[in-house]
């Protein structure tokens, strides 16, 4: 990879970080369009509603796996290990603590904030069977380590982790593999293409009208008891092709690091702003006090309008979470317990 790719201090790679913004800014949108100004209403936002979830969350996880690969292969003695769950838990857990004390959520273990639970959950399952992986064999046999996190944690109904977990196994073998060591200039965007393909024609056969085709409704193990199986499979072979295709698009077009690169960086805190921002919106009285504002009764009019005012939200929420970030960077506390970072690198 060229030199210009690559931002000199700390090696951050352009095309992952501009994968993660992207990832973050469609969660944030998401969001916005059925909590805040309510899209989903219409056909072309149930539609986009549908279409988000497909891929956003496991777009994510396989980046995730893709990215820690590496650290997994380095650990080798119980001390890297210990290390490896202290630094994950500073730069996850702890902001996540943090944020639930500020809104005051005393169940921080499964709290609003279940994206980033079940990521630190999954790093470390992961990394204590790969270790123990290494500890038998005195070598890293990828392939066992993930068929063995697999069987372990795809039976897991908290926090999402059974349905998340077999996209961060896709995510560590497209890095063991080299999916994404080269740009594909067609490949991908063909990928791209028959993801939308098989969208359409799930729902156009009514599949999203079951309610257990969402991972948000039913996990692998309620769909085995109802003997629905096929929803599983389906979504699960959907996301990946979309996210695999999304980040292989990225790494087709890469370029300097920007500060859309930047801001991936700090995707783990944006998902916390903007979760705290919207809190507000899950109590009666502050959404009601809001559906009477001059704002969502303009914008609420028409169709048109709401998805012109869900896009003012978006930007406006976008704009103030990095706000918020930039002014945590500046202090060594704040960057600790609210960005999850020792340094201001």
């Amino acid at each position: 990879m060229s030199i210009n790719k690559i931002l000199n201090r700390g090696y951050r790679i352009a095309w992952l970080d501009n994968v993660k913004m992207f990832a973050m800014l469609w969660v944030i949108f998401g969001h916005v369009m059925t909590i805040v100004i309510k899209n989903n209403v219409d056909l072309s936002g149930k539609i986009m509603e549908h279409f988000i979830v497909a891929f956003n969350m496991p777009l994510f996880v396989i980046i995730s796996g893709y990215s820690n690969l590496n650290t997994f292969n380095k650990i080798t003695e119980w001390r890297e290990l210990v290390d490896f769950v202290k630094k994950s838990v500073i730069h996850i857990l702890l902001p996540v603590v943090t944020f639930c004390v500020i809104g005051l959520t005393p169940k921080f273990i499964f709290s609003p904030f279940w994206f980033l639970n079940m990521i630190l959950y999954l790093m470390i399952g992961f990394a204590v069977i790969h270790f123990a992986v290494y500890s038998i064999k005195r070598q890293h046999l990828l392939c066992v380590s993930i068929l063995l996190f697999l069987l372990c944690f795809i039976w897991v109904n908290k926090v999402w982790m059974g349905e998340m977990c077999t996209y961060y196994a896709v995510g560590l073998l497209c890095k063991q593999y080299g999916i994404f060591n080269k740009p594909k200039r067609l490949i991908f965007p063909l990928l791209l293409m028959l993801g939308i393909l098989i969208f359409a024609i799930f729902w156009s056969c009514g599949v999203y009208t079951c309610r257990e085709s969402s991972f948000y409704t039913c996990t692998f193990t309620d769909l085995l008891l109802l003997g629905r199986l096929d929803l599983w499979v389906e979504r699960q072979f959907l996301a990946g092709i979309l996210s695999v295709a999304i980040i292989g698009l990225f790494l087709n077009y890469d370029g300097k690091y920007t500060l859309f690169s930047k801001m991936g960086r700090y995707t783990l805190s944006f998902y916390l702003f903007h979760a705290m921002m919207l809190r507000p919106f899950g109590n009666d009285f502050i959404i009601n006090i809001f559906h009477n504002t001059w704002f969502y009764q303009y914008f609420y009019r028409s169709e048109a309008l709401r998805w012109c005012g869900a896009f003012i939200v978006f930007v406006m929420m976008t704009i103030l979470s990095w706000g918020l970030i930039c002014i945590c960077k500046k202090w060594k506390w704040t960057r600790l317990f609210c960005l999850g970072q020792k340094s201001n690198y």
